[in-house]
Parts: structure tokens; sequence; C-alpha cells
């Protein structure tokens, strides 16, 4: 223990444990943090919010729309 730094027996226990039950493979180190491609999972939206942000859209095709025609009628297309 003292050659590799091993300071109390907690370790050295709990390395034993995982190599009997896992072999070789238990002892490697695991990646932390947030696997790849992990992501919260989208929020459920209420009947109101649905509305707004639906309404929202609406607004900007409409606002597009209106921009179109000005554009059409400027050009005389």
């Amino acid at each position: 223990m003292r050659e590799f730094g091993v300071m109390s027996l907690a370790p050295l226990d709990r390395w034993c444990r995982l190599y009997r039950k896992g072999g070789a493979e238990a002892l490697k180190p695991k990646p932390k943090g947030r696997p790849k491609g992990a992501k919260a999972k989208p929020r459920e939206l209420t009947r109101e919010q649905e509305l707004e942000e639906r309404c929202r859209r609406l607004e900007a095709e409409v606002a597009y729309l209106k921009k179109l025609r000005a554009l059409v009628e400027r050009d005389g297309l």
C-alpha cells in the first residue's frame, strides 16, 4: 500500500469488491458527466402555451406575407 500511495484499506476493499463483481473491466475509470447526446426532455406545454406559440407563428407568417405583397406591388411583378 505504501508503494502505491494507498493511505487506507477502504479503497483497497472497494477495488477488491469491484473486481470480484465485474472483473478487470469494473476497475476501469468511468467517463464523467452526461453521455453525449443526452438532452433534457422537452417540457410539456400547456394548452395556453401551445396557443401562444401558434399565435406567434401566425403573426410572423402574416408579417412575412405583408412584406412580400409590398415588394411585389413596389416592383410591379
